[in-house]
């Protein structure tokens, strides 16, 4: 495996149709850019694909074709207005983390000072999870920094998450995304221990799936240009990232 470097999982959030100055938070791509992106991981052979799609196929073979996970965390109205259009145009697939019991990112309006940003409201996720082309995840009620909060706000913020969105919505919800990339031991063992089978960080783990699965790396895609996106598209960036973290963990 190491060899041939890593399936990549990028990270997003917002999507726009163009810049709002007065956001606090730089975690966008615009429309125009994201859809240059998908046309250049066609172009290079990619297939998207999900963290269920991958559960089923094994892991042992994600390496048979050219695979990459796009993920978005939070579940913004901005992602079904302006990613879902263009994942639709050109086949592709994504994994959309919500955060199940807000309508807004208070978190971020409270912590930046950040503008109100809607999240998709109910017929908006049905919608998104007929089309067969997102898998829904969970990420926390409130978007909790949940090593932070006791152990049965932990609870109730993780395994309640993925009870209300597999009620809701008649879907099973497999893979979990860390608020923040934030967690610790007791965390981890509590999104195992809720039934999911990975989970998502941000700048820690070795970006070696076989590692760990409840610390799977991600590459953040933001409003950086297309060399930036090219570099973090490459199946040893995350393993080389990784190394770097280990060796600054001290973990050898």
């Amino acid at each position: 495996m190491r060899k041939n470097g890593e399936v990549p999982v990028l990270m997003y959030h917002q999507f726009v149709n163009k810049v709002d100055k007065d956001s606090k938070i730089k975690t966008f791509v615009t429309a125009s850019h994201f859809e240059l992106q998908l046309k250049v991981l066609k172009l290079l052979g990619y297939t998207t694909i999900t963290f269920r799609e991958l559960d089923n196929m094994g892991l042992e073979n994600r390496f048979k074709k050219k695979y990459i996970i796009l993920t978005v965390d939070d579940g913004y109205v901005n992602n079904y207005e302006y990613m879902f259009p263009l994942l639709k145009k050109y086949n592709m697939k994504a994994v959309i983390y919500m955060v199940a019991g807000l309508d807004h990112n208070s978190w971020d309006m409270e912590n930046h000072g950040e503008v109100r940003l809607p999240i998709m409201d109910e017929s908006q996720v049905r919608e998104l999870i007929k089309s067969g082309l997102i898998e829904i995840g969970a990420h926390t009620f409130t978007h909790a920094n949940l090593p932070t909060v006791s152990r049965e706000e932990q609870v109730k913020e993780i395994k309640g998450c993925k009870e209300f969105l597999e009620a809701k919505f008649g879907i099973t919800v497999s893979s979990f995304a860390y608020p923040y990339g934030q967690f610790n031991d007791q965390v981890k063992q509590i999104v195992r221990d809720a039934g999911f089978t990975s989970a998502v960080s941000t700048n820690t783990g070795t970006g070696v799936f076989d590692d760990d699965l409840f610390d799977i790396r991600r590459s953040g895609i933001n409003k950086n240009g297309l060399i930036n996106f090219l570099v973090k598209i490459s199946k040893r960036y995350t393993a080389y990232k990784g190394s770097q973290w280990k060796k600054q963990a001290g973990i050898i």
